[in-house]
């Protein structure tokens, strides 16, 4: 295990209040099993299913957007993925919460110039597919799982199970990283996909 690694089980022992052997700790290859982990440990429910930690933050985000805004809503709709920070920060305070950073939206593909059509030439190739998440899909239901990590520490002090132990290490994991909440996945490596050694 490399020095990042390392400090991210020191950073998960301290807020779940639990000791990782170091057996258990090499074989903590993503953020799922970082959180499977810790579960067990701390013998708490493995449900993965929300908990009301979601609903109460669902509840509270919903209340400070437009009437008509819903969980399914698309945050391109409500216009909050390149947002401006005056958005952002409006937001924020009225959550109470750090936002997490939300990414700008994606460029349409580029056509090609005046010169190109003009005088022929090569067209641009087509732009690569999305990243995951694909966010010209993310949603308020997104949005609520990306407050709920982003400010693990305040919402989630004592997770009572799997699914909040979840949101908590990829919070963890992105103050460790430095890699934004939105582009943690439950399934990414900490080596490969975010760059910890």
């Amino acid at each position: 295990m490399g020095l990042d690694t390392v400090e991210s089980i020191v950073a998960f022992e301290q807020h779940f209040q639990v000791a990782i052997p170091n057996r258990t700790a090499e074989t903590l290859y993503t953020v799922a099993d970082a959180a499977a982990a810790i579960t067990v440990l701390k013998s708490l429910s493995a449900d993965p299913a929300r908990t009301a930690a979601y609903y109460r933050m669902l509840t509270q985000l919903l209340a400070c957007l437009p009437p008509a805004t819903t969980e399914a809503t698309l945050l391109t709709k409500l216009e909050l993925l390149g947002a401006g920070p005056a958005r952002l920060a409006a937001l924020a305070v009225c959550l109470q919460l750090r936002m997490p950073d939300l990414p700008q939206p994606p460029l349409a593909p580029q056509l090609p110039g005046w010169w190109q059509r003009l005088f022929g030439g090569t067209v641009p190739e087509a732009a690569p597919p999305p990243p995951s998440p694909n966010w010209a899909q993310t949603t308020i239901e997104d949005l609520t799982e990306w407050l709920l990590a982003q400010n693990y520490a305040q919402l989630l002090p004592k997770p009572t199970t799997l699914y909040e132990v979840q949101r908590a290490v990829i919070g963890i994991t992105s103050n460790q990283s430095g890699v934004s909440v939105p582009e943690i996945q439950l399934t990414d490596s900490f080596t490969n996909d975010l760059g910890m050694d």
